[in-house]
């Protein structure tokens, strides 16, 4: 590597050995100067900024030592080499304590060993100096890749996460790493134990791939890929590490749910019409000669019966018949977070759960029918304080994903009593015990949103997303 343009200064009191230095080195290729005591020496280094110094302890104003530290407050990355007549032990160690790159003794005796000691330094700079570089470009890809970057040891406290952290899951990565137990108590207590284990069995085999569900810290859950890139030994103690990613997979799952959902739903259309049609005209006749029957027979008990029935039926066609029918929607500007207020205040009395709401202050307006959205929270709310029999914890959340407007309904169960679930029944319209919720789920369909429900035994969730600012056709 040819170093000709880099830039050498020698501190040096003896004028003969001074000018030996340089113009040797200037010979070389060098350019270079010269400084008699430590203050003029100084001075050159702010002025000129030379690449390496040769530096003499001996000097007559101050000692080399004082002289050294000060050129490395100014530049700490600048290459010292002491050249000294004290060839005693103690003060070549005082000047490598004090940050000298390297010693030679006087009277140098060949100079190009002098010249070889100087490339040597130079070679080490430039090397410094390009691992430095390299380290600040993988810090900015470590930094700026869109997702978190994690390293985790074997007690699966974290000792580095990158600054993705707090843009994806609220955490600042200096109170992670502060927090011994952050990555494990963040994780949802249905899949904690499974994660648990999934992480210590990456330690033996270097192997991690999970999905599991994470709070946010604002409160919400989040649904993350856990996967391990690496099992490393690093750190200050050298130990095992995983150095992984997790990776935010919420949206993603958000919409494979909704369009699941929304071919639930359109299954569920297709059949009650066909039912229905298939139904109804054999129904007619049937309740018709029913009623021919008790007339003629009023003592016959199986005319009685059979009209009973055929009424039954009759009642659950008209139920399906008014599940598909569209209904009317008169849009309006709609403030989710303040109507889901509102729709709290208006059943505070019959929420017996201990309450709390996390609103998205930046959650967007929609363009929804205000009245039919109201209905919806008062059911699905409703649905979810009936599913928690005994004492309990209701979180409502609000936050927007993938362009949708998402209100969760969480409630947990605190003192062991089982959730109750009606799960797909709330969507079918033949359920008389879910009539209120199925009819809020059809105005869902109408608005063009959709419903998730999750269910443990110990936890309930409701989910009900929006479209963004749309207007709806009625």
């Amino acid at each position: 590597m040819n170093f000709d343009k880099a830039k050498i200064l020698s501190i040096e009191d003896e004028p003969l050995v001074r000018m030996s230095i340089l113009n040797w080195l200037e010979d070389s290729g060098y350019t270079v100067f010269g400084a008699e005591t430590g203050e003029e020496g100084l001075k050159l280094f702010a002025q000129e900024k030379p690449d390496i110094v040769l530096l003499d302890m001996g000097l007559p104003d101050k000692h080399g030592l004082d002289v050294l530290r000060a050129i490395l407050r100014m530049e700490a990355t600048t290459p010292v080499i002491v050249v000294s007549g004290r060839a005693e032990i103690s003060d070549a160690i005082a000047a490598f304590k004090a940050g000298a790159w390297d010693y030679l003794t006087k009277p140098i005796d060949h100079m190009d060993m002098l010249e070889r000691t100087v490339v040597n330094c130079l070679e080490r700079k430039n090397l410094r100096r390009e691992v430095a570089q390299a380290n600040q470009r993988y810090q900015r890809l470590v930094q700026n890749v869109p997702v978190i970057i994690f390293s985790l040891r074997p007690d699966l406290s974290v000792d580095f996460i990158n600054d993705v952290c707090l843009d994806r899951l609220g955490y600042q990565p200096a109170d992670v790493l502060r927090d011994k137990d952050w990555m494990i108590q963040n994780v949802l207590r249905d899949d904690r134990e499974r994660m648990r284990q999934a992480f210590l069995k990456a330690f033996e085999t270097g192997k991690l791939e999970e999905n599991f569900k994470f709070r946010h810290k604002n409160g919400y859950i989040m649904y993350m890929s856990g996967r391990c890139i690496h099992l490393a030994y690093s750190g200050s103690d050298g130990g095992k590490r995983i150095q992984g990613t997790l990776n935010d997979i919420t949206d993603r799952l958000f919409l494979d749910k909704l369009l699941m959902q929304r071919e639930k739903l359109n299954t569920i259309g297709a059949i009650s019409n066909q039912l229905a049609h298939e139904i109804r005209n054999p129904l007619m006749a049937l309740g018709g000669f029913a009623r021919m029957l008790e007339k003629k027979h009023p003592e016959m008990e199986e005319a009685r019966v059979i009209l009973t029935e055929a009424r039954r039926i009759e009642k659950l066609m008209k139920r399906i018949s008014d599940y598909l029918a569209p209904l009317p929607v008169e849009p309006e500007p709609c403030q989710i977070n303040e109507l889901l207020r509102k729709v709290l205040d208006d059943l505070k009395g019959e929420i017996q759960l201990e309450l709390v709401t996390r609103f998205d202050k930046a959650l967007p307006d929609i363009v929804s029918d205000r009245a039919m959205l109201e209905d919806i929270f008062v059911a699905t709310l409703r649905g979810v304080l009936k599913s928690v029999r005994g004492r309990g914890l209701l979180g409502v959340n609000t936050r927007e994903i993938a362009g949708h407007v998402v209100c969760v309904f969480d409630a947990q169960s605190q003192d062991g009593t089982p959730i109750e679930d009606y799960g797909d029944d709330m969507m079918m319209p033949f359920d008389e015990e879910t009539e209120a919720i199925t009819a809020s789920f059809k105005k869902l369909k109408d608005l063009g949103g959709n419903f998730s429900h999750e269910r443990s035994s110990e936890r309930v969730t409701f989910a009900i997303s929006l479209p963004g600012a749309r207007t709806h056709d009625g």
